[in-house]
């Protein structure tokens, strides 16, 4: 053919050659863009960014001939280069030690800078090794180390395009597997809060009907208490003027104590009914639990078996609270004696712990009512015969109980729960059958508060010859303290109506030393006598008896002057010593109400 020039055989061969190559180089690379599309797809299913790196190094070695391939992972905590793989594996060393020298030559940081490939020589000079990033737009994912044959001093630009395209790619896999686990881990969080929360709910949820439940019956047991005090208020009342004018050796008398203690039992009924209820408008104050509980003990030691061991752990540091001792005295000892009567059978150990603690607010959220800040902790554990769920769900219901028939009213825990959530508090159980059961008191601190113990006050039984108004609109309770206060030695005058009696006053306002009058009245209530007839006479000792008014509690009393708030039904000694109290006690100056002076007459009138 003329005008060609004919190829040698050996310039043939070589030719042939370069044309195979680059055949298996464009099959490469056609097969590698190919596998590209679900890359990411597939290493995202893989276990961690070394599996990652793994299948990126096989891609890697399948493009481009290399002696020797590295892949370095960024430590996103403390930023170091951190060998993740080497193939082949016995590279491992000499790669880490070229990898150092280029490091501290500088050329990471230009390859970083660069964003693309770059070719440096190896520690000896001896290799040619290829440097490229492995980084998102964002943020530095690793970086490759490729050492090149004695034969190849540079890779051809399009395998340099191809092996940033794989790196980058390999890159925001890393970045996507991080944020796929972020999202894991932030679903799995999720899931488990608002499991969490839906149990949560659930028990708020159960917490209410019994709160409702508990209402619903204290707003019955409210209902009848007034009228009930009233009926026992003339029987106790009556019982006692009797029994001053029976002999001591008389039958009749023995006959009348009787009948006084099963009213006073039927009386201490109607306050456990109003505790639990949580309406007994008792006094509180600063008080020391661990006191409390120690004296409890000591009383209960001497009642419990032998068989039974007390382990006691109380902190004597803890914070007051603001309570009445009476009637944590009353939680301390019963929770005690449930828990010994547990073990009566098998023996065993009763813990008694008392420590201080703070509620947080994830406890809030579980419990309906609960505050949060510091708290008294009272536990009480015994190893006794424990309780089913079923059991657990109703034990602080009213008149539920598991004891025999005539063991008990019913009305213990129901009482305690009245009680301590009166207090501001709150009262939890854990129990299993067979091993026993655990009682959680909590109840809020006073910080920075001194307070101690005090004895009940013994005043004189003492009467008088004071001149009283006795109002209370039944006939047959004031026909019968008018009778008791008569035999104290006071002038009393009585009134069924609180306008009438009103009407005595506005007539006679320094006739009298002091006002005893019921709560609870037709057309005015005693609180709105008080102030009546304070406006016409300030300072005059009023005394307010109530058989329960969810209204009038004794703080609110003390609050507007009254100087004693009494609860019926009431015995003859209490009464004279609130009576005295009464008498001999100062009025607080800025509670009691004043009265306006008259405009100055006009001279014309």
């Amino acid at each position: 053919m003329s005008g060609s020039i004919p190829y040698t055989n050996e310039q043939l061969l070589t030719r042939i050659d370069y044309l195979e190559e680059n055949r298996r180089f464009v099959q490469n690379v056609l097969e590698m863009a190919l596998s590209l599309v679900d890359f990411q797809e597939n290493i995202l299913n893989s276990y961690g960014p070394e599996t990652i790196l793994e299948e990126t190094e096989k891609r890697i070695r399948y493009l481009i001939p290399f002696d020797a391939n590295a892949l370095y992972i960024v430590n996103q905590d403390s930023g170091d280069f951190q060998l993740a793989v080497c193939n082949p594996p016995e590279m491992r060393a000499v790669l880490a030690a070229d990898v150092e020298d280029v490091i501290e030559k500088g050329f990471f940081a230009w390859a970083i800078r660069e964003r693309r490939g770059i070719s440096v020589a190896s520690r000896d000079r001896s290799k040619r090794l290829v440097l490229h990033v492995i980084a998102t737009h964002s943020r530095v994912r690793g970086m490759f180390v490729g050492q090149m044959d004695n034969t190849r001093q540079q890779i051809p630009d399009t395998a340099l395009t191809l092996l940033s395209i794989i790196l980058l790619n390999t890159a925001n896999a890393l970045e996507s597997l991080e944020f796929y686990r972020m999202l894991r881990h932030q679903k799995t969080t999720l899931e488990r809060q608002v499991e969490e929360r839906t149990q949560a709910l659930a028990e708020s949820e159960r917490q209410m009907q019994q709160v409702l439940k508990l209402q619903a019956i204290g707003t019955l047991a409210g209902g009848i208490a007034h009228d009930f005090n009233n009926i026992l208020f003339p029987i106790i009342g009556y019982t006692e003027i009797s029994m001053d004018d029976v002999a001591e050796d008389s039958p009749i008398r023995r006959n009348l104590e009787e009948i006084l203690k099963a009213a006073n039992r039927a009386r201490e009924l109607v306050q456990q009914i109003l505790t639990f209820s949580r309406q007994n408008g008792r006094e509180r104050k600063p008080i020391r639990v661990q006191v409390i509980v120690k004296e409890a003990l000591r009383l209960l030691r001497a009642s419990i078996p032998k068989t039974i061991d007390i382990h006691v752990d109380i902190e004597d540091r803890c914070n007051a609270i603001m309570g009445d001792p009476t009637q944590i005295h009353q939680v301390i000892m019963n929770l005690c004696t449930n828990a010994y009567q547990a073990m009566q059978e098998t023996g065993g150990t009763l813990e008694v712990r008392l420590v201080e603690t703070h509620i947080g607010y994830e406890e809030t959220v579980k419990r309906i009512g609960i505050k949060m800040g510091p708290h008294l902790h009272l536990t009480v554990k015994d190893e006794g015969v424990g309780m089913e769920p079923s059991v657990l769900h109703r034990i602080f219901e009213p008149y539920y109980t598991t004891k025999e028939p005539g063991k008990g009213t019913g009305l213990g825990l129901s009482v305690i729960h009245g009680i301590v959530k009166n207090h501001g508090g709150f009262i939890t159980v854990e129990s299993t059958p067979g091993k026993g059961s655990t009682f959680h008191v909590y109840l809020p601190t006073l910080e920075d508060v001194e307070a101690e113990i005090e004895e009940a006050a013994s005043a004189a039984k003492s009467g008088g010859s004071e001149r009283i108004l006795l109002v209370d609109d039944e006939m047959q309770i004031v026909d019968m303290e008018k009778h008791m206060l008569e035999k104290l030695g006071y002038r009393v005058t009585t009134r069924t109506s609180s306008l009438e009696a009103l009407e005595t006053f506005v007539g006679q306002p320094d006739q009298f030393d002091l006002v005893i009058t019921d709560m609870t009245m037709p057309h005015m209530s005693g609180d709105h006598l008080a102030r009546r007839i304070w406006d016409i006479r300030p300072g005059i000792p009023v005394i307010l008896c109530t058989g329960y008014n969810e209204m009038m509690s004794e703080d609110k009393a003390m609050a507007m002057g009254i100087r004693k708030f009494i609860l019926k039904p009431i015995d003859k000694d209490e009464l004279a010593v609130a009576i005295r109290s009464a008498l001999n006690s100062s009025p607080t100056p800025y509670l009691v109400p004043r009265r306006e002076p008259a405009p100055p007459a006009s001279p014309m009138a």
